[in-house]
C-alpha cells in the first residue's frame, strides 16, 4: 500500500483540484437560479471545437484562438439560458430543453467535423512531464490545480466578500423578497451564467490539449460537474473542494487497488453519486447549513 500512496496524494490532489474547475461553475449556477442546465458540458465541447476551428483551421494566432473560444462559449450559454427561461421556466422543462440543447450542439459538431477521431488542439503548456514525490505529473494537471485554486479563493472573495456578492446571496436565498428590495434578480441570473459559461471554458483551455476531441466529449465534464455537486450538495458552492477530492480520492484509491479495470473511474464517480442521494441527499453540505 505504501507504494501506491504517494501516486495517490499526487493524483488525487491534482485531479480534485481540476475537478473543482468543471464543477465550479455549474455548481454556482443552481445555486443561484436552481435550475439543472444539462447544456453546461456541451460549452467544454463548443469550447475545444472553437479552438481547433480557428487555430488549426483557420491558422489564427493560439491565444487569440482561445479569446474567441472562449467568448462564443459564453455566447452559446447565455443564449441557451435565456431561451430555456423564456419558454421553458419551470425547472423539469429547463432540465429537459437544455439536455436537448447539448444533444443538438453534439450534432452539429458531429456534422461539420465528421466525428473523425485525432483531432488534438495545440498546447498552452510543455509537454514534458515533471516528479513530483517521484511522480510523473503532466504540467496540464499542474496548471490546471493552480488556476483552479486560484478561481476558487477569488469567486468565494466574490461572493462572501463584496457587495455584489451579498446581493448575488440575497438573490439565491429568495429571489421574490431580492426582486421586492429592488435588485435586478434577471440581471444577477445573467452575470451568474456568463461567469459559469467562462469557467468550464477556461476548464476546457487548459485540460483539451491533452485530450483528443470529440463530440461526445461534453459527457464527462458534465458528470463530473453534477457529481460533485451532488456530494457537496446541490447549490453549496462552499462545498465544491471537499467534494471534488472526495470523488477524485475515491476514483484513485479504488483504481490503484485494481489497475487493469479501465473504467472503473466512471463506476466509483456514479455509485458515490447514487449513495449521497440515497443516504445523504443534501450532500455533505447539509450536515451543516452551508448558506
Amino acid at each position: 500500500m505504501a507504494g501506491i500512496l504517494a501516486p495517490i496524494v499526487v493524483y488525487g490532489t491534482l485531479f480534485g483540484l481540476t475537478y473543482v474547475l468543471i464543477a465550479l461553475g455549474f455548481t454556482l449556477l443552481f445555486g443561484i437560479s436552481r435550475v439543472l442546465n444539462l447544456a453546461y458540458g456541451a460549452l467544454y465541447m463548443v469550447t475545444a471545437y472553437m479552438i481547433y476551428y480557428f487555430a488549426v483551421e483557420l491558422g489564427f494566432n493560439l491565444l487569440l484562438s482561445v479569446a474567441i473560444a472562449i467568448a462564443i462559449a459564453i455566447g452559446v450559454g447565455v443564449g441557451v439560458f435565456l431561451i430555456c427561461v423564456r419558454f421553458a421556466p419551470d425547472p423539469l422543462r429547463f432540465l429537459i430543453v437544455s439536455f436537448m440543447f447539448a444533444l443538438l450542439l453534439q450534432y452539429l459538431f458531429t456534422k461539420y467535423f465528421g466525428g473523425q477521431s485525432g483531432l488534438i488542439i495545440p498546447g498552452l503548456f510543455p509537454v514534458k512531464e515533471i516528479l513530483i514525490f517521484d511522480v510523473s505529473v503532466s504540467p496540464v494537471y499542474l496548471v490546471t490545480a493552480g488556476v483552479a485554486l486560484g478561481l476558487l479563493i477569488v469567486l468565494w472573495l466574490w461572493i462572501e466578500w463584496t457587495q455584489y456578492g451579498r446581493t448575488i446571496r440575497a438573490t439565491a436565498e429568495d429571489p421574490e423578497t431580492a426582486a421586492l428590495f429592488g435588485i435586478g434578480v434577471r440581471s444577477i441570473y445573467l452575470v451568474v451564467v456568463v461567469v459559469s459559461s467562462a469557467l468550464v471554458a477556461i476548464a476546457a483551455v487548459l485540460i483539451v490539449p491533452a485530450q483528443e476531441l470529440t463530440p461526445t466529449m461534453w459527457i464527462e465534464p458534465f458528470v463530473i460537474a453534477f457529481v460533485v455537486s451532488v456530494i457537496g450538495g446541490l447549490g453549496k458552492f462552499k462545498w465544491t473542494l471537499p467534494a471534488a477530492f472526495l470523488l477524485s480520492f475515491s476514483q484513485f484509491i479504488v483504481q490503484f487497488e485494481y489497475p487493469t479495470s479501465a473504467s472503473l473511474s466512471d463506476i466509483v464517480a456514479f455509485g458515490v453519486a447514487i449513495g449521497f442521494i440515497v443516504v445523504l441527499p443534501q450532500g455533505i453540505g447539509g450536515i451543516k447549513r452551508a448558506h
